[in-house]
């Protein structure tokens, strides 16, 4: 190729680049909610996992994203408080109770959990009441 051709193919490239527009997606409240529940959900799990221990021989879950998972955001300058309500479940889809728990996310990252409250039990079917620990029964 000689210099007329790397000029044009210079030129070309030069004109496609400024013609380009930047798109950029639109903060829409529905995908950052979904990314911060993401992003926490191993801290969600965690404390799941830990209020259940001694209640449950199976850990319960939790699905962020098909329904039973309420958040609410505050965003402040130093800081973001997350509030999750969240109904876990064991097999299929069985709800065992309801907690709330909140969450201080810094500006370096760091997730701090703030509170974790059970609001609520949900009675299990008797074909899964042997998931219930011993002790459990006898106090609730």
């Amino acid at each position: 190729m000689n210099v007329k051709g790397y000029i044009g193919l210079l030129l070309t490239i030069i004109i496609f680049w400024v013609t380009i527009q930047p798109v950029y997606a639109q903060p829409d409240e529905e995908p950052l909610q979904r990314l911060v529940l993401t992003l926490l959900a191993p801290k969600i799990q965690e404390q799941i996992n830990k209020y259940y221990k001694d209640k449950l021989t199976v850990s319960p879950t939790f699905t962020p994203f098909l329904g039973g998972t309420d958040l609410d955001v505050e965003y402040h300058s130093s800081h973001i408080d997350v509030y999750v309500k969240t109904i876990p479940y064991v097999g299929p889809h069985l709800d065992v109770g309801m907690d709330s728990m909140r969450f201080r996310i810094d500006n370096t990252g760091t997730v701090v959990v703030l509170e974790y409250k059970h609001i609520r039990d949900y009675e299990l079917p008797p074909n899964w009441q042997f998931i219930i620990k011993t002790s459990f029964k006898s106090n609730g």
